[in-house]
């Protein structure tokens, strides 16, 4: 139900908003809100805390080099390149001139790099739910590791259309800098479509931090260290080319070498042994009784000559470092355009009202307000969701007040 009373309004809605036409394609934000674990139980850890890696969670994969992403590296099983040490799991990659090895079809290959990749495929899948991972990164450039997850429907329909959540990649020419994204058959990176989000982190290669994903049937939202920096909202109204995030998904953790991103500047040869340490894996479903709320953004076009591509609420951190947006609704008899969406409680988002539909393009049909409601380097509108379902004020296009 959605509660319209008394001042809930116009606290929830703390306006600003968005101004300006500059470039912004990917999120890179830094916010100083905090989820609320108490939402989330544990339903399954790994905290490596046994002398070896638990083959009842865990395959460790054995690839030749170049299987994925014109990657360096050879994937081994052996203990040199995945291993526990001091109650962390190790994924290490070695410079190993003309190491020769079959991989997993038994085709022999030459390499000079190894390291470790597992995955918990067919053994922990799930659909929805929290996963956290507290990880050191490597240092140096060429290393390339990630915390991801791929649809156990890969086998059948192959990827993207089985879908790709990157919880955490970082590449070591540009350190510090980790992303988030996903990769589906309507949005992926080899049609330079896919959703990606970013945050510095200065101290990602010195120390651990926890990198995280909150997924339910609404939205995916990217966490580090408990603070949100990427949020992804399904507005596939059923279209699995762009969610196919209702299947079962296992986890990866790998470290690669080189390739077509993590190789861009080169390798560094002095940056050997290369090592990613892991110190736990955390997977929680959502408590019994924990809601979402739901919000719903209004805007009055009274005063515009509106697109025949409609409104869309777009800008901010709430289109996923995409210029399209989510599209909104007129509502009968009215100028007023609306859309509902279901958000975490205790939640921040910025975002802004767009006249047109341009997924392409950061250019046109911005709203361009007084300065009076506006906040952060791109004048956004500023939400803080609470715990109660909301409806906000219909304020005037371009304008902090409701329409004359």
């Amino acid at each position: 139900m959605i509660d319209v009373n008394k001042k809930q309004l116009i606290f929830s809605l703390l306006i600003a908003i968005f101004g300006c036409s500059g470039e912004q394609k990917n999120q890179i934000t830094n916010s100083n809100e905090i989820s609320d674990l108490t939402r989330w139980s544990e339903v399954w850890s790994d905290e490596f805390d046994t002398p070896e890696l638990d083959l009842s969670s865990w395959n460790k994969l054995e690839w030749r080099p170049g299987w994925v992403n014109n990657e360096l590296q050879a994937y081994t099983d052996r203990d040199t390149n995945i291993f526990i040490e001091n109650g962390h799991l190790i994924l290490q990659a070695l410079i190993e001139p003309g190491y020769l090895d079959t991989d997993y079809t038994g085709a022999e290959y030459n390499a000079d790099y190894t390291s470790g990749r597992i995955n918990t495929d067919n053994k922990i899948s799930r659909t929805y739910g929290r996963f956290d991972v507290r990880a050191k990164l490597p240092k140096g450039n060429g290393s390339w590791p990630a915390i991801w997850m791929l649809g156990e429907s890969i086998s059948e329909i192959g990827w993207p259309a089985c879908g790709e959540i990157d919880i955490m990649e970082h590449v070591g020419y540009d350190n510090g800098m980790v992303h988030g994204s996903i990769h589906t058959d309507a949005y992926n990176h080899m049609n330079n479509t896919q959703k990606s989000g970013s945050r510095f982190v200065d101290s990602a290669t010195d120390s651990f931090h926890v990198y995280s994903l909150e997924w339910t049937p609404n939205y995916l939202r990217y966490l580090i260290d408990n603070s949100p920096y990427f949020f992804v909202y399904n507005d596939s109204d059923g279209d699995v080319s762009k969610w196919p995030f209702d299947q079962q998904h296992y986890l990866i953790l790998n470290l690669a070498v080189g390739g077509d991103w993590g190789g861009v500047q080169g390798i560094d040869p002095s940056a050997f042994p290369m090592r990613m340490l892991i110190d736990y894996v955390k997977i929680y479903k959502q408590k019994e009784g924990s809601t979402d709320v739901q919000v719903t953004f209004q805007v009055d076009m009274k005063n515009e000559n509106v697109s025949n591509t409609g409104v869309w609420l777009s800008g901010g951190n709430i289109s996923s470092g995409q210029p399209g947006g989510l599209q909104m609704q007129q509502q009968q008899n009215s100028d007023i355009w609306q859309t509902t969406l279901t958000l975490p409680p205790n939640s921040d988002f910025t975002f802004k009202y767009r006249n047109g539909y341009q997924p392409n393009s950061w250019s046109g049909g911005w709203e361009t307000p007084d300065a009076d409601c506006s906040t952060g380097q791109f004048n956004d509108r500023y939400l803080t969701v609470g715990l109660n379902d909301t409806s906000l004020t219909a304020v005037c296009f371009s304008e902090c007040v409701l329409c004359d």
